[in-house]
């Protein structure tokens, strides 16, 4: 009968493997459903942090807009520091479009009747550290004239959505509801 004699350094490793193992069973074994342990103490109260929830809100004039002859659209693009890389990889970016006389924001992409056969689509689209508004009329014509429109574009972290689940993030009064005084105001520029 052969044997194969196995090198002192490799018993020695397979001892300390398994015992490394029995012991990790052990502590396992040990605990019982319902134990709390310890109780800790209290940190130091910190200060309230933000929600990571940034919106800024901008009037868009009628000289702002860029006519696209190609695509029959209006375009502006606005800089916004909130749409960081982070944002841009995981979170989110909501726009808003408040048409006058009414106070409600309407969510992007939106469409409205403006006259009887003609309606407007809303539209945005995001990149880092932009917003890219549009607006185009049913007719793809060109207007005679454009109303001001305001505007809010709410940035919002990945955590933060998971964190308020029901909320209906197109409806921008149940984000104010759900966030409340954690929107953190920042500045849209042109």
């Amino acid at each position: 009968m052969l044997t194969i004699k196995q090198p002192n350094k490799m018993k020695k490793q397979t001892v300390k493997i398994t015992t490394a193992f029995l012991m990790l069973i052990a502590t396992l074994g040990s605990c019982v459903k319902g134990d709390t342990g310890a109780a800790g103490t209290n940190g130091t109260n910190g200060t309230n942090g933000n929600a990571n929830v940034v919106e800024g809100s901008i009037a868009v004039t009628p000289s702002d807009w860029t006519w696209d002859a190609t695509n029959k659209w209006y375009y502006e693009a606005l800089t916004d520091s909130a749409i960081t890389s982070d944002i841009v990889s995981s979170g989110s970016v909501l726009a808003f479009v408040q048409i006058q006389p009414y106070q409600n924001w309407y969510a992007m992409p939106y469409s409205f009747a403006n006259t009887s056969t003609v309606s407007i689509y809303y539209a945005y689209n995001y990149f880092l550290y932009t917003v890219h508004l549009t607006f185009q009329f049913s007719n793809q014509a060109q207007a005679s004239s454009i109303a001001t429109y305001n505007f809010k574009v709410v940035c919002i972290t990945s955590s933060q959505r998971k964190a308020h689940p029901n909320t209906n993030w197109q409806d921008y009064s149940s984000v104010k509801a759900a966030l409340g005084n954690q929107l953190i105001e920042t500045n849209i520029t042109q």
